[in-house]
C-alpha cells in the first residue's frame, strides 16, 4: 500500500531507475533556519546529474536526487525578506523530489506570473550553467559566441543568453 500524507521519491540503493520508490517523508527536525525557506513542491526539473545519481554513476555521494524545483513557499526563516509564505517561487532546494523541500533562501526567487510551475522548475541549473559559462568566457555585445551542441536545453539557453547580451551566436 502506498504511503499516505507527505511523500518523497527515493531509493534504497543506487544502480537502476527501477530502484526509485515512493517513501513517506519524515518531518523536518525543526523550524526553518534564519536564512532558509520551505517550499511545497509543485514541479521538479530533472537533470542528467539526477540520472547519474540514481544509477550510481555520479562520483562520490551526491545526496538525494532533485534540486531544481518550483512551488509555494510555506515557511521562511527570520532573515528572509524576498520571499514570503504564499509566494510562488522557484530555485534550488535539497531533496526536492518530495512534497516539501527546504532551500537556502538566496537560491530561491519569486516566480513571474508568466511561468507555470513546470516551466519555472526547468530554469535554475540550466540558466546558472549558461550564465557562469558565458561570464567566464566574457561574451559581450558585438562578439561572436561559438556554441557546441546548441540543440539541448543548455545549448538553446546559451544561444538565447548570448543574443540577450548582444552577441551573435553560432552553433557547431
Amino acid at each position: 500500500e502506498p504511503p499516505h500524507g507527505k511523500v518523497q521519491l527515493g531509493f534504497h540503493r543506487r544502480g537502476a531507475l527501477g530502484n526509485l520508490t515512493i517513501l513517506p517523508q519524515a518531518p523536518f527536525a525543526g523550524p526553518c533556519e534564519d536564512t532558509h525557506a520551505e517550499v511545497c513542491v509543485r514541479a521538479v526539473g530533472l537533470n542528467f546529474r539526477d540520472v547519474l545519481n540514481v544509477l550510481g554513476e555520479y562520483p562520490g555521494d551526491p545526496g538525494p536526487p532533485g534540486a531544481d524545483c518550483a512551488g509555494v513557499v510555506t515557511a521562511v526563516g527570520a532573515a528572509v525578506a524576498h520571499v514570503r509564505p504564499g509566494d510562488a517561487a522557484f530555485g534550488l532546494a535539497h531533496a526536492a523530489l518530495a512534497h516539501t523541500a527546504r532551500a537556502a533562501a538566496p537560491l530561491l526567487a519569486r516566480m513571474p506570473p508568466s511561468l507555470s510551475f513546470e516551466e519555472a522548475s526547468t530554469l535554475p541549473i540550466v540558466w546558472s550553467t549558461v550564465h557562469v559559462s558565458l561570464e567566464i568566457a566574457a561574451v559581450r555585445a558585438g562578439q561572436w559566441a561559438l556554441l557546441h551542441a546548441a540543440a539541448g536545453g543548455v545549448g538553446l539557453a546559451a544561444v538565447e543568453y548570448a543574443r540577450w547580451v548582444g552577441a551573435a551566436a553560432a552553433a557547431s
